[in-house]
């Protein structure tokens, strides 16, 4: 009977002790340990690989641990090495003296145990509008735009270049749309993929968002890039940055940090 008595003492101890570690350090801090991969976009996204699944880092604790660890920071796709990172309003860089460093542009950082390689890519503007017309005609849309652009790069490393289409009237001050669209596609063998398609009435309450290339990087070692889309909104509206991978079938989100 005493014997019994310690095991249930001991039992009841033991989950005490699990109970207070949660509270004390946290869920996410716990689940921090299992990360493999994490990745800073912008001032306001931290998505962390635990296992196989993407997760969003929002708690404040959580993103504070982070402070003054060595990320591997890209700005505008130049890669400045290792470095210390810190966080208040936005993310801020330090050579390994700490002292700042200061770049602006579009902000990446990444920890992982591989190297992540970032693809190089430059915009141009449209002046072949065969597969622009093909879409607004299939989606019953028409110009003027306030974003079009092209970008020619190979995402999945066959040695042949897609090409890839920003359209949108977002944020529009000479002309007032009577509907708004922002759209994202690829074309490939003359085959459209849609990546991103917003289209909603304009009813005035800029709720618009206009869509960005922000990084292609290959996340996961496959020898095919993903792709970090971004989605600018009014300045009182955090920017929307989404990961998308590509598969034969065309493109699927990961994770958002919406």
């Amino acid at each position: 009977m005493r014997k019994k008595r310690t095991y249930i003492i001991l039992l009841i101890i033991l989950v005490a002790y699990f109970l207070v570690l949660y509270l004390f350090i946290g869920k996410d801090n716990l689940k921090k340990e299992s990360f493999s991969t994490t990745i800073m976009v912008g001032d306001n996204t931290v998505w962390a690989l635990s296992g196989k699944r993407w997760l969003n880092i929002t708690k404040q604790s959580s993103i504070d641990s982070l402070n003054w660890q060595k990320f591997t920071v890209f700005v505008d796709n130049e890669n400045l090495g290792r470095n210390y990172v810190w966080h208040d309003d936005k993310w801020y860089i330090f050579d390994k003296n700490k002292n700042a460093v200061v770049k602006t542009g579009k902000f990446l950082a990444y920890q992982a145990n591989y190297k992540i390689n970032v693809l190089n890519y430059e915009e141009e503007n449209i002046t072949d509008l065969t597969y622009v017309n093909k879409v607004l005609e299939e989606n019953n849309l028409s110009s003027p735009f306030t974003a079009s652009s092209k970008t020619t790069l190979d995402i999945d490393n066959d040695n042949i270049k897609e090409d890839f289409y920003i359209i949108s009237n977002a944020f529009a001050d000479e002309f007032v749309p009577d509907t708004l669209f922002s759209i994202v596609f690829m074309v490939k063998n003359d085959k459209i993929y849609y990546i991103y398609k917003d289209i909603s009435t304009n009813d005035l309450d800029y709720k618009e968002c206009k869509p960005y290339f922000n990084y292609f990087l290959d996340i996961d070692d496959d020898k095919t890039y993903e792709m970090i889309l971004s989605c600018g909104r009014y300045s009182i509206k955090e920017e929307i940055n989404m990961l998308y991978s590509y598969t034969k079938d065309g493109f699927k989100i990961i994770i958002s940090n919406q």
